[in-house]
């Protein structure tokens, strides 16, 4: 799938589900307000640097409590996995988020690109995901289709084990022959919607609220900034040499 395709859906989840920043500080300083957050390490558009340890650094995280991982993180102990994970928390770092962004705060002139990251980073998560547990059929049936996408994209955030979970529901209803667009999105949302828990089923509630009105991609296009960009001087290479190879075979003879 195009790397563009994803983030232009993933930008869409961060601005209607995912909150901005949040760091163990503020609860720290007012447990009363943030009581809810005490397993959530620095956090950035659903990104948890803490929880989420092994999306951005490729050596082990040294301690299950958050904050004694966070003298880890700062002291510089773990090894980034890339450079997309390396840029999302050195731009954070650098702004001296943890002092100066409050709660929900979106990244300011950061915000776009920080956006950006965010897709490059859960691209390949995304792709392990769908690869392992949705249908070849199935895969291809989500990736035409950026509001049943939405969905799944959503779902890398959720973790693993709610993604199997929806993957089944939709290869169930894949391999029974169903293909109307519209319907496996019900099949999709219903199975958040039923999934028995409350936060999950909150979830699917809302986004059937809002999944037919927003304005997605309509195809998993390829982005001009891609090969098809050098598809009009391939083109015109192509016909200067056929005209040079012709004007060669031909030239001497009469016409």
């Amino acid at each position: 799938m195009n790397q563009d395709y994803f983030n232009a859906v993933t930008q869409l989840v961060i601005d209607k589900l995912e909150g901005g920043y949040f760091h163990p500080d503020m609860r720290s300083k007012n447990p009363g307000k943030f009581g809810a957050y005490h397993r959530s390490g620095e956090t950035m558009f659903g990104l948890d640097r803490h929880a989420g340890h092994d999306l951005y650094y490729s050596t082990p995280r040294k301690t299950k409590d958050v904050l004694e991982n966070l003298k880890y993180i700062y002291g510089n102990y773990y090894t980034f996995k890339n450079q997309n994970a390396k840029e999302f928390w050195t731009t954070i770092d650098k702004a001296n988020a943890r002092k100066n962004w409050g709660w929900l705060y979106r990244g300011g002139s950061n915000e776009k690109r920080l956006k950006e990251l965010t897709g490059k980073i859960m691209f390949p998560r995304y792709e392990y995901l769908a690869n392992k547990y949705l249908s070849a059929e199935s895969k291809k049936l989500v990736e035409s289709n950026p509001r049943i996408l939405f969905h799944f994209i959503y779902a890398v955030w959720n973790g693993s084990g709610w993604f199997q979970k929806f993957a089944q529901k939709f290869n169930d209803a894949v391999g029974k022959g169903m293909r109307n667009k519209n319907a496996l999105l019900e099949v999709a949302l219903n199975s958040r919607i039923n999934s028995g828990n409350n936060l999950i089923s909150n979830g699917g509630k809302k986004i059937k609220n809002f999944i037919n009105t927003i304005k997605l991609p309509e195809s998993n296009y390829v982005s001009p900034s891609n090969n098809l960009s050098y598809a009009p001087g391939i083109l015109f290479g192509i016909l200067l040499i056929s005209g040079y190879v012709f004007y060669k075979k031909y030239k001497n003879q009469a016409l």
